[in-house]
């Protein structure tokens, strides 16, 4: 494996893009092609997952949809304001591309299926009575400095960039939401605890199969990067993820995130985001930022797992849904 970053793309750096930058990047994201590479990485030891599902992952930055060039329709940014909020410091974000060319991995998924999933968010919001905004983009790549566009093409590298545009607008205290996630608690209480902790959301400490989930190369990089071992890590998850975007510390961690996605290999897993994350947050500096607590316990839940009432009555603030599915 060389030292060459397989995702990036040659785009000028700027703050806003056309329709013919955006279907510049599209031809060159179509042209990507790291089906060697991973072929290379895949061992037994990840066999518990099928190598589909790994070139899926990995390969979901050059499958996304930033515009509707059929209609030629640029990306939405949308900032809502929902209740009546007490400040103008919390914000939850998310993003998804218009649609998504699907692989053997997520066949059986709508094309469009994280962007119609996004678009109940609001309305969830509203019915658990949220007090805030709530920042969305659909289309597009969040590009907070104006040098994020070429990154595009890492897989799943773009919800530190979301919560980046939140602070650009002067939120302080920030939750990224994946698209599938549906308020049944109001999350205000999420944003008290940012208050004193840098940090919410769900860490797993223990029985965490990284040889699974990880290419051997990675783990070997990842390590070699943060100077840790991968092995003894607390994992991060990153389906509701929240960070105090005002702590020094953050700030340290997310230039360091910039210099893994600058490298692109470090991404190259089976959960691309949340294992780089996982390696950063467990380095000896930044570990107490890992906050075990009954409300990291309660961020979300798949509904698969367990029914909305059920999971509202339980105290968990989002229940994941079902991704629309392909008909």
């Amino acid at each position: 494996m060389d030292n060459n970053n397989p995702f990036l793309i040659d785009i000028e750096e700027k703050e806003e893009y056309t329709i013919d930058d955006y279907i510049n990047i599209h031809n060159q994201l179509k042209e990507k092609d790291i089906d060697p590479l991973l072929r290379e990485l895949y061992s037994y030891k990840n066999s518990f997952y099928d190598y589909a599902d790994f070139k899926g992952r990995c390969t979901t930055g050059f499958r996304q949809k930033l515009i509707d060039e059929t209609a030629l329709v640029l990306p939405e940014k949308n900032l809502y304001k929902i209740g009546n909020p007490s400040n103008s410091k919390n914000c939850i974000v998310c993003c998804t591309p218009f649609a998504r060319e699907n692989t053997e991995f997520d066949k059986n998924i709508d094309s469009k299926s994280r962007y119609i999933a996004s678009q109940q968010i609001i309305k969830s919001l509203e019915e658990v009575g949220y007090n805030g905004h709530f920042y969305l983009f659909n289309g597009g790549f969040p590009n907070p400095s104006g040098k994020e566009m070429k990154y595009v093409g890492v897989p799943y590298c773009f919800k530190i960039f979301m919560m980046l545009e939140a602070k650009k607008l002067g939120f302080e205290k920030v939750i990224w939401i994946d698209s599938g996630c549906y308020a049944i608690n109001n999350p205000q209480r999420l944003f008290d605890i940012l208050d004193y902790q840098e940090t919410v959301f769900l860490s797993l400490n223990g029985n965490n199969n990284y040889d699974a989930m990880v290419f051997q190369s990675t783990i070997n990089l990842l390590n070699l990067i943060t100077d840790t071992n991968l092995h003894d890590a607390s994992y991060v998850l990153t389906i509701v993820f929240g960070l105090n975007m005002k702590s020094e510390m953050i700030g340290r961690v997310i230039e360091e995130y910039y210099e893994m996605v600058e490298f692109g290999l470090p991404f190259l897993s089976i959960f691309p985001e949340e294992i780089v994350l996982t390696a950063l947050f467990n380095k000896p500096e930044y570990k107490h930022l890992i906050y075990y607590t009954a409300e990291s316990t309660l961020l979300q839940i798949h509904e698969k797992d367990k029914p909305m009432e059920s999971a509202k009555m339980e105290g968990y603030y989002f229940l994941h849904r079902k991704y629309k599915e392909s008909s």
